[in-house]
């Protein structure tokens, strides 16, 4: 198992966070970032270019096609709640459990809505991505998101098909 690129205490991970804390701080990036509909118009801001320039120097760096996969976490992490940030940067419930939590009898995100999400290229992810925080109320691990997004592919929806079914609750 290969080790996490975004992983607390890691350069991306600190790079990451600290970059997070100040966006938290700074309302107007923040706001903008959040009107952001698709990583290409996030690509597009100065605060997300200020996270790749700091990403340089990090091991993330050395991954073919890193700069094109930065802008989604930088806008999608713009929508965790700066108020919560133990859920942000010290919960380390994975998000497929995150997803399954029963909501009433049902869970947060939907068995059907998980299976489309699963089938969801990167490209296309954003979106997606953006109604799933809303329903788990903006709170999500910020360095769990950035590596699951990094990683999107067969790996990735694999880890999260095996931490969200087992989970889900068995119906007659």
């Amino acid at each position: 198992m290969r080790e996490r690129t975004f992983a607390p205490h890691t350069p991306a991970g600190n790079v990451l966070e600290e970059w997070w804390l100040a966006l938290a701080e700074n309302r107007g990036d923040r706001a903008e970032l959040c009107r952001a509909r698709s990583a290409d118009d996030a690509a597009l801001m100065p605060v997300t270019v200020q996270l790749v320039t700091r990403l340089q120097g990090t091991a993330v760096a050395q991954h073919g096609g890193w700069i094109e996969r930065i802008p989604a976490i930088a806008g999608l992490a713009a929508h965790l709640d700066p108020d919560a940030r133990n859920a942000v940067l010290a919960d380390t419930t994975p998000l497929p459990e995150r997803m399954v939590r029963p909501k009433g009898d049902r869970p947060v995100v939907s068995e059907l809505r998980f299976r489309r999400l699963l089938r969801t290229p990167r490209h296309e992810l954003y979106r997606p991505m953006m109604r799933i925080l809303a329903l788990l109320d903006h709170q999500a691990n910020l360095f769990e998101l950035a590596e699951s997004l990094f990683w999107w592919g067969p790996g990735m929806q694999k880890q999260w098909a095996f931490a969200y079914f087992p989970k889900l609750p068995k119906t007659a």
